[in-house]
């Protein structure tokens, strides 16, 4: 039921999921549910039913309007904050990424709820080449508008002691991003463009949940910031290939420095910040969230892919 909070035996923790009918949120939430160790109130602006869990509530709010969440905070132990924007409007970006985030502190400042985890992304370092990047050595250099906002909403939670989960590429399904773009790009340049040398840090969205839902289970790390991503980084080329298989493409070609590729994409659109992030060495030092976290390192499944997309989307059609 929408909005109601249940009655708690006092040594369960209640854990707010904010952006819980996303992408990511939404399996953060039901790994936290299905974890049997927290009560999660799973909050979205259309908050989907589909988390049927004696563990969960499901609650409207809007991170954007100040004081929608005050109804579900007393109490709480700890939010999850996954409600992101990731499009290319800047004004989007600043009122859900930046003033939405702010909300989301002063509510819980308010509250006396102290711990806020905020779910971020890598594309705040901006362009690579990224090689094993610990947290602690990285700088912030983001190139877009919503990787700008992203990065002021990061230093907001860690200012105020909450901690923050970095991915680089999310994989899974009802990703809308990342493997769409790749097939873009292939359809785009007529193959892909670089030799398929490039390290990439990724991970699949149901590790990625339940890597976030064991952190907010774990003792906090205040002002801390950690990446998630799979410990061995893969090569794009074998992304690639994965991609092409899961569309039904016969046959993949790697371009290597194709200016006339590049010249396809710039016209398409793609930036060459876009380009650069998936062809240039991007992978990160994940080992310290899979400790924390309690969870048991992974390597990549190689049936992600076709197990996560669905193969009768052609290549003309992404």
């Amino acid at each position: 039921m929408v909005g109601r909070l249940p009655t708690l035996v006092d040594h369960v923790p209640r854990i707010l999921v904010l952006g819980s009918s996303g992408f990511i949120g939404s399996r953060v939430a039901a790994s936290l549910a299905a974890s049997g160790k927290a009560h999660v109130v799973a909050v979205s602006r259309k908050p989907d039913s589909g988390l049927r869990n004696h563990n969960a509530t499901i609650a409207a709010a809007d991170i954007s309007v100040p004081g929608s969440l005050a109804p579900f905070l007393a109490g709480a132990s700890a939010v999850v904050h996954s409600a992101s924007y990731v499009g290319s409007d800047p004004d989007v970006a600043r009122e859900v990424n930046e003033a939405g985030t702010r909300n989301v502190i002063e509510q819980c400042r308010e509250a006396g709820v102290q711990r806020v985890i905020y779910v971020s992304t890598c594309s705040v370092y901006g362009s690579g080449p990224h090689r094993g990047l610990a947290e602690a050595d990285a700088g912030y250099h983001p190139e877009s508008n919503t990787s700008a906002s992203r990065a002021a909403a990061e230093q907001a939670v860690l200012a105020y002691g909450g901690e923050v989960v970095r991915p680089n590429l999310v994989l899974g399904a009802g990703d809308r991003w990342v493997v769409p773009g790749l097939v873009k790009i292939m359809k785009v340049a007529g193959g892909w463009p670089g030799d398929g040398s490039a390290l990439l840090s990724l991970i699949g969205v149901e590790a990625l949940g339940e890597l976030i839902a064991g952190l907010a289970l774990a003792p906090r790390h205040a002002g801390q910031a950690f990446h998630a991503a799979y410990p061995e980084p893969v090569t794009v080329g074998s992304l690639v290939r994965g991609v092409a298989q899961a569309f039904g493409v016969e046959s993949l070609r790697f371009l290597g420095d194709d200016s006339m590729a590049l010249a396809a994409l710039r016209g398409a659109g793609f930036s060459s910040h876009r380009v650069n992030l998936v062809t240039t060495d991007h992978w990160y030092s994940s080992d310290r969230l899979w400790e924390v976290a309690g969870c048991p390192p992974e390597a990549y499944p190689e049936a992600l892919l076709s197990a996560s997309y669905s193969v009768s989307r052609g290549l003309g059609r992404a």
